[in-house]
């Protein structure tokens, strides 16, 4: 067995390992793990380097929830072994953040490697603008971050003050100024052409009433951001109390997305006292007449694929996922008495039945056909990463931590 030699500061009789075992007859690339950073001793302000059995240093972080999290690659039937040891890291390249931008009506925007994401704030919602759910950012060639040049471009103060003269003298120009900055715009990396409204948008969660009508949310009250990469973000949502069918209750929603990840991992809890079951909703909003949504009502998901609004602008492939299982999930189409958003139709939905204070943990995520980061041509072959999500969970990567006498 091979060993990275690694003196440990404080604890120089003893060498921690990591082993993480591939038992299926796949590859498995980049795939996130988790270990107990207290395994480790760490202590407050202390942090930990880890190295592959080459000697290299990997990137990791240490997460809010006291996690030391990497990437493994692990070939069929092997194992790959690291070593950890107290240190300090080498600064990392940042796959995965975000943060708040009060600049923007308070969204809070994030991104993977793979793609980007907002949830709407306060500030959004006091102006009476109703967008309720998750809205979508597409990324193309580049892995590294790009949502926070996007917001600078379009939110510059000059740019903005130019464009607002021009609209006296010259419409023309200052909406071809205003579409050099917009990112509504492809400038070469991607662009938002996602439309959220009063919808769940990306796959937001809602209540649904002892009517069944959808009980929106509307825009988050508190936001924290509690890991900021460089390979996991993680932020916290509260939501304004609902009162549903008597019973009042504050929806918390914990996200977070990893490098290498286009799946968010969602846990949902509702807050509050009272004995009735809640029917919670996690939608995909429907904006074509032809609706390609695909449901495993063995592996509990949902794939959705719609063009994308752009020239040349491809299609966008979408998910949820419960791992859990759940209690069914259907087409919802817009019904009597619906609020109908214009070029909407409904929703791709999934249900949960849950009591106040128990957590629901999901996933839910996009991915676009002209990525260079991940092909997914067809609606087919993003089906095809679905099912390799759920088999990947279904036969997890082992891991184990070991503490040798050296």
């Amino acid at each position: 067995m091979l060993f990275s030699l690694l003196a440990l500061v404080g604890c120089q009789q003893e060498k921690n390992e990591v082993i993480v075992a591939n038992r299926t007859d796949i590859p498995r690339v980049g795939e996130m793990i988790e270990v107990d950073a207290a395994r480790f001793g760490v202590e407050e302000g202390k942090t930990l380097v880890v190295r592959n059995e080459k000697g290299e240093v990997v990137p990791s972080q240490l997460t809010y929830d006291g996690k030391l999290i990497f990437q493994s690659d692990v070939e069929a039937g092997a194992t790959a072994h690291y070593t950890v040891a107290e240190g300090k890291p080498t600064d990392f390249q940042v796959y995965a953040c975000g943060r708040v931008y009060p600049e923007r009506v308070d969204d809070v925007a994030w991104e993977s490697d793979l793609i980007a994401y907002r949830a709407y704030g306060p500030a959004l919602q006091r102006s009476g603008e109703r967008a309720f759910g998750y809205d979508v950012w597409v990324k193309n060639n580049t892995a590294l971050p790009v949502v926070e040049a996007r917001y600078e471009k379009e939110l510059n103060p000059d740019t903005k003050a130019q464009i607002a003269e021009l609209r006296k003298s010259d419409p023309k120009a200052a909406d071809e100024l205003y579409a050099s900055v917009s990112y509504h715009n492809d400038h070469g990396n991607g662009f938002d052409a996602y439309k959220v409204g009063p919808t769940l948008g990306g796959g937001a969660t809602a209540l649904i009433d002892d009517n069944g009508g959808i009980v929106y949310p509307y825009c988050w009250s508190e936001c924290e951001v509690l890991d900021n990469g460089p390979l996991r973000f993680t932020v916290r949502l509260r939501y304004n109390p609902t009162i549903i069918d008597g019973q009042v209750v504050t929806e918390v929603r914990t996200i977070s997305i990893d490098k290498g990840a286009f799946l968010n991992k969602t846990t949902v809890v509702y807050e509050g006292e009272g004995e009735k079951e809640l029917k919670v909703m996690a939608g995909i909003v429907l904006h074509e007449k032809k609706i390609r949504a695909s449901y495993d009502g063995e592996n509990c998901y949902v794939t959705y694929a719609e063009a994308v609004e752009a020239p040349n602008g491809g299609e966008l492939y979408q998910a949820i996922f419960f791992p859990n299982g759940w209690n069914g999930a259907e087409n919802r189409l817009w019904r009597r008495g619906d609020d109908r958003p214009a070029g909407t139709f409904g929703h791709a939905a999934a249900y949960k039945t849950l009591r106040a204070g128990e957590a629901m943990t999901y996933y839910w995520g996009a991915l676009w056909n002209h990525s260079t980061e991940v092909e997914v041509p067809t609606k087919e072959a993003f089906d095809s990463v679905m099912a390799g999500v759920v088999a990947a969970r279904k036969s997890p990567l082992i891991v184990a931590t070991v503490t040798y006498d050296k």
